[in-house]
């Protein structure tokens, strides 16, 4: 397979792993026991968890740290000719390629509310709609099966929802890589889910910042360093603990927001729904994706936006891309 080009960067830590046994008590071991297998309907309302020390402890020792980042407004994708272009050959060379890696084709999306005391649609969203109510509308949708030709079959109604919330302290109101993995570990340890039927979706508030590294950040408060709006990946707390996730800040920023995008629910749903399906067609950055560019499904068609009806209501939200297309389209064809 060859190497991914610069917008995919890998964090390795290599460690000592102590292999549990599942009858233990200990904590920090609890959620080792996953399985991959499906863990059934999640259960409804929010779920509260704290951020403990031992989640901070998993978070230093975690290891296969993979992380693709959604580049800012100004780095995205590629232009309108480009586009056009990749519609006037049968097999166009923006189309992906499969690499072999895992894909997720059913499961639950599980929402991680991160400091956010009023709740999602005050920090996420607009009036009633809100993160979890645009996944549940892509996922009666025909735009969520756009990924059918890369998954293998139809998954539409397939991804149930589950919501949680946690409070943390993030050092001068930036997270860091670790901080993510802390909390990813503390919410998988109390749901007992991991693997590929699961994709948790971690949510920061307006304020924070978010770097993983010193120069590649989501700062709109610090120019220099503002890289990215979001970015998904996967991250192993032992075996059979192996976490996919996505990480959305606060999107209705500028170099994050598009122009259409008038709503914070907008700008929330675009980006999370971009991160969505790079997630599913591409966990561990090895499945499906341009052999050539590094493009993901989502990458090229970042900076094309429209106003779509998701179920019953309506997202100014970016395309996806087809490769029964050869295009970005807002449904299956």
């Amino acid at each position: 397979m060859p190497p991914r080009p610069e917008m995919r960067s890998r964090f390795v830590r290599v460690s000592s792993w102590i292999t549990p046994v599942c009858a233990g008590t200990a904590a920090l071991f609890l959620a080792a026991c996953h399985s991959d297998q499906p863990t059934g309907v999640a259960p409804t309302g929010p779920m509260s968890f704290e951020v403990t020390s031992a989640a901070v402890s998993a978070a230093q020792t975690s290891t296969n740290h993979i992380v693709r980042t959604f580049f800012i407004a100004s780095k995205r994708g590629a232009s309108a000719a480009e586009r056009a272009s990749a519609q006037t050959v049968v097999n166009s060379p923006y189309d992906l390629t499969f690499f072999g890696g895992p894909v997720m084709k059913t499961g639950t999306s599980r929402n991680v509310y991160v400091n956010c005391a009023a709740g999602p649609a005050s920090c996420w969203g607009t009036g009633t709609l809100t993160p979890a109510t645009f996944l549940r509308d892509l996922n009666q949708s025909s735009m969520i099966q756009i990924a059918d030709q890369y998954l293998g079959e139809d998954v539409a109604g397939k991804w149930s929802l589950q919501e949680l919330s946690t409070s943390t302290t993030f050092t001068n109101h930036t997270a860091t890589i670790n901080d993510v993995f802390a909390i990813l570990f503390a919410a998988s340890n109390v749901t007992k889910a991991s693997g590929y039927n699961n994709l948790y979706h971690v949510f920061l508030p307006s304020g924070t910042d978010m770097c993983i590294s010193s120069t590649t950040c989501y700062s709109p408060d610090n120019p220099s360093t503002f890289v990215f709006c979001a970015f998904h990946g996967s991250v192993d707390f032992g075996p059979n603990w192996h976490v996919v996730y996505t990480v959305e800040p606060y999107q209705a920023v500028g170099g994050c927001v598009l122009p259409t995008q008038t709503r914070v629910i907008d700008a929330t749903a675009s980006t999370l729904s971009h991160e969505f399906f790079e997630s599913i067609t591409d966990p561990d950055l090895d499945a499906w994706f341009n052999g050539l560019t590094g493009n993901e499904i989502g990458d090229l068609c970042a900076s094309f936006n429209n106003v779509e009806h998701i179920s019953r209501n309506a997202y100014a939200i970016q395309e996806e891309y087809s490769n029964t297309v050869h295009a970005c389209t807002d449904g299956a064809f």
